[in-house]
């Protein structure tokens, strides 16, 4: 529990090396697939962007930026490369749904963010800090394209992992009373901030 109560998403500025092992990859990977999935239909994928393509990915990054703003400066493009190259560690996420099947396009959705909230909150445990990051270049057709995603897929993000080398700013506290309440009858006013 104490993991999970102290966990947080760490920016990729702060990562270094070493990143996960290939072991810990895998780890990361067998806690994803424990997360609640109705009909077990596994509907996300995770695709790993190897040391030898970061380069590569880079470039697809500072051309995604240049579509999105004609005008960006030279240091705006060399910013967007860098988000490819910072972490030692990044993996694109994709939700995969699955067509003709009994389960509701929502819990499939929410089943892909179980999943990747169980891989966030594994490299969190094994000492590792992790971001997942999207933004506009995860709706850039090329981009999608690039990555080899299939008909109906979406690019949710990618989740940059490494060694944290600088502590990130402590997390902002949320009241437990923003999203907790008690059911008190069809008609029946509900309270909220039961737990405050």
């Amino acid at each position: 529990m104490r993991a999970m109560l102290d966990r947080r998403s760490v920016s990729p500025k702060r990562l270094g090396a070493p990143g996960p092992s290939a072991e810990q990859l895998e780890l990361v990977l067998r806690a994803a697939l424990r997360a609640p999935d109705h009909g077990g239909l596994t509907p996300w994928r995770a695709i790993q962007i190897p040391a030898e393509r970061r380069a590569e990915l880079a470039q697809v990054f500072a051309e995604e930026k240049q579509r999105r703003d004609p005008l960006a400066s030279a240091d705006d493009l060399q910013r967007a490369r860098e988000h490819a190259l910072n972490a030692p560690t990044l993996i694109a996420f994709v939700v995969s749904p699955r067509a003709g099947v009994t389960v509701p396009l929502h819990e499939q959705w929410l089943a892909a963010g179980a999943a990747l909230g169980n891989m966030l909150n594994a490299f969190d445990a094994l000492g590792f800090g992790a971001i997942m990051l999207s933004g506009d270049r995860c709706s850039d057709a090329p981009l999608i394209a690039s990555l080899g995603l299939q008909l109906g897929e979406k690019f949710a993000g990618f989740i940059s992992a490494g060694t944290v080398l600088k502590t990130p700013p402590a997390a902002i506290p949320k009241s437990i009373g923003t999203v907790w309440s008690q059911w008190c009858g069809a008609k029946a006013e509900q309270p909220q901030g039961a737990l405050d």
